[in-house]
Parts: structure tokens; sequence; C-alpha cells
């Protein structure tokens, strides 16, 4: 929109619809849903001055000033504030060489030699479009206010379709923030009362680029004759991202990530590839596609039948490196359609298992510090993994954890063939033990994935091999948690080795189109020393009729855990079979009808047979309170089972309430979440924030809902939270003033965020406050001011147009002013219209005010209260 200075504002849409109203007048052309402005409808009148047919093109627009948002072939390029100027009959945009090359990234073509470029870049402010792109168009939308700019993509630096400039990346204020979650319960049974309370919380405060940020957990518990409180801090650390290196650095308390080793405790200093900052089509595996045109053709890829990827290219070899979307199995039907009509196909096999990295692409972690968890050892100790994808084919990792008596080395990679991705990781382990001596041994590990495109089949298998009873892990190194702890040595527990040797999993899932789907999923294990195998699988299919959900599941189990406390040395085994049968269908047609579930369950072990039916729903206009109501039977405790539920969401947390009961216990809970921020202004309660999030400020939009904000509305001091953000990607949100307060107007709707990881994100919406004014404005000679004419205030600025009957709409925040309104060229073409309420404010901003105003020369006023 038009950035106006602060005093005078129009409300377009209402002039626009009143000048709609009587200008209209037919015009339909060979589409009804077209219309054209005719200026002979109004030929004799004083109101026909040729203002009205401007507005048969879609992109008309005066010239002047604009903030919009600049859209590069359907691509989101930045928000830039331009000047627009008239170029024939259109209005096109001034853009100069630097805007060009570094926002819109393109370059100029071939044919245009450099002295020429440089020559076009230092003749004027405004670069001629279409001689510096040829084939290029502009398109001003001024109701959405975006400008839509379309280039040929050989005049494009090539850069990954969801790319996102680092220029736009925004850090954020210094503001500190605390989520909090509260619970208690109170049960009964037996006679016996007990009570718990627990609180969680979640907060952290950033200054500049660092992110500080703390977890930890309060807990209470008592009973007759007993109570004990427990407070436990999870992590505390310190974050700041190094956009340099596409990484991220951590420093205090936290976890490793556990993609290669397994995840780990620690306190110290840990710098790691941050995959974020990577856009998505370059971030998943996928393979690149490689091809050659002979002609202008158009690409299309698809996968399982499913198109991934459409764009059109120039003649000669192409690279397409940027595939989103794709699944880990399938491989790419690739189809290029030359201008003449000629087509050619080729299919890119592609098999992917979790750790497959792109082409090209690389990601590692570095790690040194002490690791251990509460009750552990705390053992100085160094990390790093690496991985790089070399090719479409293949994935190569490392890794190493080193410390005082351990030594961990991991070397593997993912190969993709026709017949599906196949990785592969061996580690070495070497642990120095206190009185047993040095145990040394490695661990395969394999894996297969692959998807049948011909039945719809995806296999994915993993088999884990120790080979000797020698592997240790690291947390053999640090210990167990109990060990650390002074116990009775009556009760300390028993350890003994159950080290795994073979473990084998499959999971199978088969899609039978509108027949349903089935799944099987399978593990077994064994181990040294003659302890027994564990064994589990479940089968399962499911399927909807009409609104009936339905599925089926089968599975049986034996597990033959480690008894640490007992001391008996034989490992003693639980097996159990169960048969299961869930039913789910809404219970009307409304949103907010509720949903019935039923379980039924038969199990051949301890758990006996169960029946369990639940009703849940939501209510309210916003569906802002949930509720779920259950009854069943059966299981390991004797009788029947009930309980109920009943949450409600609120703009600043949310509260919630149940009760249970069965077996002769009964017990009741209570919860409130919610969170709170600090900021320069003060403090702004929300439902909760993540880890990157927004505060929207829009003064006296009381109401208003934020679109892309969750729910999020404007409080009564102008402020609403934004829970989350995606990091280093494009994040737009909204105001929608439908049911906000009237003593405001938004001069902008909607912003563009892209924030770094962890920011917390000042967003103003600017607005305008003041009296709503309708000016009846005639020329000094009693005539009407010509419908269609502009009005601009007092900074210059366009604020709108004169409607049907000479009418203006603006909001004033004085109590006089005036406003220009020009409709030709010349003296007689223009007049000023003048307006004073008095010394009396007005204050129903609910209700315009009327004014009588005379254009041009010394204004008789007549303020109208309604």
């Amino acid at each position: 929109m038009l950035r106006p200075a602060r005093g005078t504002r129009a409300a377009p849409g209402a002039i626009a619809l009143g000048g709609a109203l009587l200008a209209v007048g037919n015009v339909a052309s060979a589409d009804d849903s077209l219309y054209e402005f005719d200026d002979r409808l109004l030929m004799g009148s004083t109101l026909s001055t040729g203002n009205l047919q401007r507005f048969n093109r879609g992109d008309q627009a005066d010239p002047g000033v604009y903030l919009v948002d600049v859209y590069v072939n359907d691509a989101y390029v930045d928000r830039a504030q331009l000047q627009f100027r008239a170029v024939g009959d259109s209005t096109q945009p001034c853009l100069d060489e630097t805007f060009l090359r570094e926002k819109l990234g393109t370059r100029p073509p071939e044919s245009m030699g450099a002295e020429a470029a440089v020559a076009q870049t230092s003749a004027a402010h405004c670069v001629d479009l279409a001689q510096r792109l040829p084939g290029s168009a502009a398109r001003l939308d001024v109701g959405r206010l975006r400008l839509d700019l379309s280039v040929p993509q050989a005049l494009l630096i090539r850069t990954p379709r969801d790319h996102v400039s680092r220029d736009m990346w925004d850090g954020g204020r210094t503001m500190a923030f605390a989520n909090y979650d509260l619970n208690a319960s109170r049960t009964s049974a037996n006679g016996m009362a007990s009570s718990y309370a627990a609180m969680a919380v979640n907060a952290g405060a950033n200054m500049g680029m660092w992110r500080l940020r703390h977890q930890s957990n309060l807990s209470y518990a008592s009973r007759p004759g007993w109570q004990r409180s427990d407070w436990n801090s999870i992590r505390t650390y310190a974050q700041r991202s190094l956009p340099g290196i596409a990484s991220d650095m951590t420093i205090g308390s936290s976890y490793t990530d556990g993609n290669l080793f397994g995840n780990l405790s620690y306190r110290g200093i840990r710098i790691a590839t941050d995959e974020r900052m990577v856009p998505d089509s370059q971030r998943r595996y996928a393979p690149v596609v490689r091809g050659s045109a002979h002609s202008r053709s158009r690409v299309v890829i698809r996968q399982n039948g499913r198109k991934l990827r459409e764009e059109v290219i120039s003649p000669g070899p192409f690279l397409i490196d940027d595939i989103s979307g794709a699944a880990y199995g399938g491989d790419l039907d690739v189809e290029v359609v030359a201008d003449d009509g000629s087509t050619s196909r080729f299919s890119v096999p592609f098999s992917a298992v979790p750790e497959s990295i792109r082409p090209g692409y690389s990601k590692y972690s570095a790690t040194l510090g002490q690791a251990g968890s509460n009750g552990q050892k705390r053992l100085p100790f160094a990390e790093f993994t690496y991985q790089r994808g070399l090719s479409n084919r293949l994935t190569i990792n490392a890794g190493a954890r080193l410390a005082e008596d351990y030594v961990g080395v991991l070397a593997g990679g993912v190969v993709a063939t026709r017949y599906g991705a196949f990785g592969g990781t061996s580690v070495f382990s070497r642990l120095q033990e206190q009185g047993a001596g040095t145990t040394t041994g490695y661990r395969l590990e394999l894996n297969y994935s692959k998807t049948f495109q011909v039945t719809d089949t995806t296999v994915t298998l993993a088999g884990y091999r120790y080979s000797s009873s020698g592997f240790r892990d690291f947390s053999d190194a640090l210990g167990r948690p109990w060990e650390q702890e002074t116990l009775d040595d009556a009760f300390k527990p028993v350890v003994r080795e159950r080290n795994q040797r073979n473990q084998f999993n499959v999971v199978m899932n088969q899609r039978l189109g509108k027949s349903g789907a089935l799944y099987l999923t399978g593990s077994a294990a064994d181990y040294f020393h003659g302890a027994k195998r564990d064994v589990q699988f479940q089968f399962g299919y499911s399927n909807a009729w009409r609104k009936l959900s339905y599925s089926v599941s089968l599975s049986q189990q034996r597990n033959c855990a480690v008894q640490y406390w007992s001391t008996d040395t034989a490992s003693e085994c639980v097996q159990g079979r169960s048969l299961g049968l869930t039913l789910s269908m809404p219970l009307g047609g409304a949103p907010t009808a509720p949903v019935l579930s039923t379980m039924a369950a038969r199990d051949r072990g301890i758990g006996g047979s169960n029946y369990q039916s639940v009703l849940s729903g939501t209510l309210g206009e916003q569906r802002s309170t949930q509720y779920a109501v259950s009854a069943g039977h059966g299981g390991s405790s004797s009788g029947g089972q009930w309980s109920g539920n009943l949450q409600t969401q609120s703009a600043v947390g949310s509260l919630s309430a149940g009760a249970s009961g069965g077996g002769g216990a009964r017990q009741i809970t209570a919860g409130m979440r919610g969170a709170v921020v600090l900021h320069g202004n003060g403090v702004t309660a929300g439902p909760y924030v993540g880890d990157t999030f927004a505060l929207v400020k829009a003064d006296g939009a009381h109401g208003s809902r934020v679109r892309g904000g969750q729910g999020a509305r404007i409080n009564r001091n102008g402020y609403a939270l934004v829970p989350s953000l995606s990091p280093y990607r494009l994040n737009r949100i909204g105001l929608d003033p439908q049911d906000m307060t009237a003593d405001a107007e938004l001069l902008e709707t909607e912003r563009t965020l892209v924030p770094s990881a962890g920011a917390a994100l000042w967003v103003a919406f600017e607005t305008m406050k003041g009296t709503p004014l309708i000016l009846r404005a005639r020329r000094s000679n009693g005539n009407v001011v010509p419908l269609g004419a502009s009005v601009n205030n007092e900074a210059g600025a366009t604020i709108g147009m004169v409607g049907q009957a000479g009418l203006i709409y603006a909001r004033s925040q004085r109590t006089a002013g005036q406003l220009s309104v020009r409709w030709a060229a010349g003296a007689d073409g223009s007049c000023t219209v003048s307006y004073d309420l008095g010394t009396q404010p007005y204050s129903n901003v609910a209700t315009p005010a009327i004014v009588e105003a005379i254009c041009q020369g010394l204004p008789a006023f007549q303020v109208q209260r309604p």
C-alpha cells in the first residue's frame, strides 16, 4: 500500500466500492465476470473527466512510492519501497542495477556487452527493464501490494528454488521468555491419600546473536508420614549461529544429536552444522538429474506417479539439483518435452536410508567437554563426526569418540543401487576397565531400503551384529547411574552382562489403494553368555468405509529382560500375544462434531482382555475447548475404569482438569500451561513460545486475529505472540481486521519474516488512529468533485480517490487539516478540501463524522454529529 505520512488515512476499499456502484454501468465483456468503467455513462455531467477508464487495467496504479512485496517468477524475494512512474498507459517500477543484481539475482544477457551494461547502470536510476532483461515484464497488484516480475530463467543467477538470501535473515531483538507447565494430582486408594505436584520450566533470553536457554523441573510428592521434593536441571547453555560456516555453537550443558553415535549428555562446547540454514531442496537427500535438450523444452520429474518438479529449460545440457518433496523410496521418472512436441523419457534410480546425504553436501559436528549425566562419572571426552554425499550413489560417514579409558572409531556409508539402498557402519571400541583389563570389539550395522513400484511395497531391513562380546558403548565407560548412589549392599542391584550379539529388524508397508494398507514390523535379538532371545512382531491392517475408520492388529512378543535386582543368574522371559480392533467415527457432519473411538483387545498373558470407548471433541466457535470422556473394563485391574478430561485454550494460556477412577482408586488432576515474554515495553502473555517466535505490535488493533499466528489475537495493549516460526525460511504473518475495534485502521496487513534460529522477532504493523471522516466535497461553483479524482494528504501521499457524490472517506488524528484533490492537469484540475472538527475531539470513533466542505478557496464547514 501507499506509505503516507501520519495524519490522514483513507479507506480505499470503501471509496472504490462507492465508485463502482455508480460507474460500472455494465459493460461486461465476453467473460461475464469482467467489468469495465465507462466515462461515457457520465457524459453531460461534471463527473465526466476521463478519470475512470484508467481503472479498466487490472494492474493500474497511480505513480508514486509504494512499499511492496517483490516476487520473481512467483518466488518471494524481498519487501522494498520502490518508486513507480508512468510509462505509456501503465505504471512501471524504477529499479536500479544494484537492486536487479543483488536483490533479484539477475545478470545481463550475453548480447549486452560489459560496456553497455555499465553505461546503462550510470545513465539513470530507473533501468529500462525490457531492454536490460529482454522478455521480462512487471505487474503491480495494488490491492495486495505485490510486484510480480517475470524474468527468463536464462537471465537469472542459478540458485535453489527455495533459496532465501542471508541478507533477509533477522537476528531479532533482546527479549526474555519463560514457558511454564504446572500440574497437580491427588489419588485415593485403599483408604490412603497421596498428592503429587510438578512444575516444568523452559526459559531463555536473547541478547544480540546469543541465545541463553534453560530447562528444569521441580516435583513434590507426599503421602501420610512421608514427603519428598526434587529439582532436576535438564540443560543450561548458550548458543549462537555461525552463518559463515552454516553452523551453530553451543556452550554449556546439553546433548549431542546422536545420528551416528548414540545420544550423549555433556558439559562443554559443541560446533555443528545447522542444516536449517540450507534450503529444504538441498537438505534432504535426492539425486541430481542430468540430461540434455536439443531445443527449448519442458522437464517434468515424477516419483510414484506424483509430480515433484516441472521446469522450462534452454537448449543444451541441463542439471536439476534442487528437487524437494521426494520420498525415500521410488525411482524418478524424467520426461523431456520439446517445443515441437517430441518427448524423451528416462529414469533415475532412487532409494535411500536415513543417513543418505545429497551429492556435494556435507555436515559435521565437533564436541569437547565432560560427558555424563546425573549419577554417572564425569569423563573428559571429545567427539567428531563427518558425513558427505560424494555422488548419487555414494555417501560416506566417519566419526570418533575419545576419552581417557575409551576409544570408539566409526566408519561407513550408503550405496544406492537400482536394487535398493544399502547402508553399512562399523564401530571399533577399546575400553580400559578397572580391575578387568582391556576389552576390544566391534559392531557391524547393515541397513537396506527399497520401494517396489510395481506393487507399491516399501521394505526397510536393518541387521545389527556384535561380532564379539568385547564391544562396549561409551555409556559402559561412564557407568550406570545407580552405581554412584549410596545404597546398602543388600539393596544394590546385581549387574550381569547381557551383551547383544545379533539383532534383526524388518519393516514392511503395503498400500492397497482404496482397499486400505497393510504393515508388518518385527525384530529378534540374541545375546552372549547363553541369555535367551527376545522376539516381537506386529501385523496390522487399516482402512476406512465412508466416515468409519477401522484397524486390526495382531502382535506377539517374548522379552527376556535382565533382572538387575535378582540374584538368580537365569533370565526370566515374559511372553504375550494380543489381538486388537479399533473403530473410530464422527457423530455428525459439523466441524465440532464429537468423535467416538472404541478399542477391544484380547491378550494371552498377564493383560487379559480389555475394552475401552472414548468420546472426544471440541467446543466453541474457535474450537478452543477440548474434552474427552472414556469408559472401559478389564485389563490388569479388576472392574471398570472411567476418566474425563477438559482443557480450554485462551490467548494467555490453557487450563485443564480431569478425574478418573477404577479398581478402588480415585484421582483428580489439574493443570495450567502458558508463557510470558519480557520485552522493552512490558510483559506479554501467551499460550506458549517455541525456540523461535515473534512479538507482534499493532497499536489500536485490539481483537485483530494474526494470520499464521496459530490463533493469536492482538490484546488490549496492542501485542500478540506468534508462538513459533521456521528459522531461515519465509514465514508470512498478517492481521485480519474483521474482529478488531473501530478506533484504528491498518496501514499494512501482511509481513514476510525470515528469522535466524532462536530469534525473538519484533514485528510492528503500522496503524492509523483517529476520527473517521466522510467529507462531502463540492467545488466553489456548486458542482460535485469529479468521481475518481485522486486524494492526497498534507505529506503529498495518495490516500485514495473521490467516490460517489463527491464523498471522501479519511481518518484524521487532528482536529483540522487539508486534503488536495486532483482530477486533471493544470490549475483547473485540482482543489483543496479543508476540515475542522472544532475544539472538542470527536470521541465516537465507531461512526464517522460527516463534514460538508467546499473544495478550493476558503471553505465553509458544518460538522454533523450522528
